[in-house]
């Protein structure tokens, strides 16, 4: 590299730029073309929750009971065990630190002090985990069996923390990431984040996300606001399936991604100095990573496109609606979208390490921005297929499920425009569609510009994937206004008011007015 520094201006910027760039470690996933700073691969397996979860909805008769299990015990991501030991730990160690039980093997998820009773040790990433207990144990199922070769126990012998014996277990419980904790410990995790903040003044209740999947799964959850208020229980297998699987990953695992990057915002250092080395802003980093790995999960791969055979997440979504709506042109056929939040997550990750903290907030409202796009195109083409084409309840779930996803931030622009897509689409409309579709349709165009979206975002919605420009009686594109100097000022006036009164908005959400 001394040679390099005897080169011109532009070749010394491009050696400084390399020298910046911390190496990329083999265990480091490549997910839909992120290169990621950080091993989020246990983080990803959440995606396989929802496959399985998927496999038990889609069952004859369907095992709701075998679905719930894995939606709230998991068993593929993030595994670790709470270990309680027969004596206090004598000799402190540190995160990380290799633990053993004859050939079962794990690290300290969390240090160990001298005195502790029990540790929390993180078993080792694979696919399949090495120790798959939690929903699987649960259900017994020899098709979609636990793996418990892999795990610690009671009855297995001596622990060893590094070098030191530790003795035996009294008690061994298997933990994992979670479905249903991505809604439940919202609250506590979320609750001085923007995005969530919206939602939850919305829906009344902490825990929204959680409520309308459970009631699908048949288990209502009571509450002042309850986006589901129990209503899924008469409507049928077909739509009670929608809900759960469209709830899960549209609504916990959708505002989970937000989460990350926000939770990224907040532990980015501006002191930090050293870009060149690896422990720089390595928290915001991994934060950023994991939004990625939630963003499209592990089952979509390395490619631009992903798997379309696979994918499960909010990645595989904007792919499918970009082909209803004329909106697949990213690199090589992907969605616009997904082509602009695979950039803006990789912009974060560079910026967090150059402790540009403040610059991720814009990136990260731009996000939001983009992952709101298939939510509104998925609302539109299941309005259209109630309102226009006539079809039934799963159609009237699969609408009511995005739009319960979007409506929040719709509300937060115009609570009346909110008012007239719920009442036409949400799970308990008495009627649905009665507005017709175009109302619909017209109440989301009007919020386009405040949700920070175009048009030409959303495109129409096509008569066929194979008929680019073709579009549905009443659903083609709607085209944003262009300034005409005449009205210029009039026009900047107006946008200047709307973008006040945003502004006011987010300033009470931001100094705690909402306060629950």
């Amino acid at each position: 590299m001394q040679a390099c520094f005897q080169c011109s201006h532009p070749i010394i910027a491009v050696c400084t730029i390399l020298l910046a760039t911390p190496t990329v470690r083999a265990s480091d996933p490549q997910i839909v073309m992120y290169d990621s700073g950080s091993d989020v691969r246990q983080h990803s397996y959440i995606d396989l929750d929802q496959r399985d979860m998927e496999v038990y909805l889609g069952a004859t008769p369907t095992d709701y009971a075998k679905a719930k299990n894995i939606y709230e015990h998991g068993g593929n991501s993030g595994g670790y065990a709470e270990i309680t030991l027969t004596t206090p730990v004598q000799t402190a160690a540190a995160k990380s630190t290799t633990v053993s039980q004859g050939t079962i093997t794990g690290t300290l998820k969390s240090a160990a002090a001298v005195g502790d009773l029990m540790i929390k040790v993180s078993y080792p990433t694979s696919d399949p985990p090495k120790c798959k207990d939690g929903g699987y144990t649960a259900n017994a199922d020899t098709a979609l069996p636990a793996i418990i070769t892999g795990c610690f126990t009671v009855g297995g012998g001596a622990i060893t923390v590094g070098t030191t014996d530790v003795g035996t277990a009294t008690g061994v419980v298997n933990k994992y990431r979670t479905l249903k904790g991505f809604s439940t410990q919202a609250e506590g995790k979320m609750k001085m984040q923007e995005t969530y903040q919206v939602y939850r003044a919305y829906y009344g209740e902490y825990d929204y996300a959680h409520q309308f999947v459970m009631d699908a799964l048949g288990n209502a959850v009571t509450g002042t606001g309850s986006a589901a208020a129990g209503v899924f229980m008469n409507l049928g297998d077909d739509a009670r399936e929608q809900g759960v699987k469209k709830g899960t990953a549209y609504m916990n695992v959708w505002m989970y991604v937000i989460h990350e990057i926000e939770d990224a915002i907040m532990d980015c250092q501006n002191s930090c100095t050293d870009p060149t080395t690896q422990t720089c802003n390595q928290d915001p980093v991994h934060a950023i990573d994991e939004a990625a790995a939630f963003y499209a999960g592990s089952l979509e791969g390395t490619t631009a496109t992903g798997d379309a055979d696979k994918g499960k997440l909010v990645f595989r979504l904007a792919e499918k609606r970009c082909a209803n709506f004329g909106t697949c042109t990213g690199s090589a056929g992907q969605a616009k979208a997904n082509q602009e939040i695979i950039q803006k997550l990789s912009e974060a990750q560079t910026k967090l390490r150059q402790s540009k903290c403040v610059e991720v907030i814009e990136i990260k409202k731009r996000i939001v921005e983009l992952m709101s796009i298939p939510l509104i195109q998925g609302s539109i083409r299941y309005a259209y297929k109630v309102g226009e084409d006539g079809e039934g309840l799963k159609a009237k779930a699969e609408g009511a499920v995005f739009s319960a996803a979007i409506l929040p931030r719709v509300a937060a622009c115009d609570a009346a425009k909110a008012k007239i897509i719920s009442d036409n689409m949400k799970i308990n409309a008495g009627t649905f569609m009665t507005s017709g579709f175009t109302a619909v349709k017209e109440a989301f165009e009007a919020t386009y510009e405040c949700l920070g979206i175009t048009c030409e975002d959303i495109g129409g919605l096509l008569v066929s994937a194979v008929e680019p420009g073709v579009y549905k009686a009443k659903a083609a594109p709607c085209v944003t206004p262009v300034m005409v100097p005449q009205n210029q000022v009039a026009t900047s006036s107006c946008r200047a008011m709307r973008h006040l009164s945003l502004l006011v908005s987010w300033f009470f959400l931001c100094s705690g007015f909402f306060q629950f």
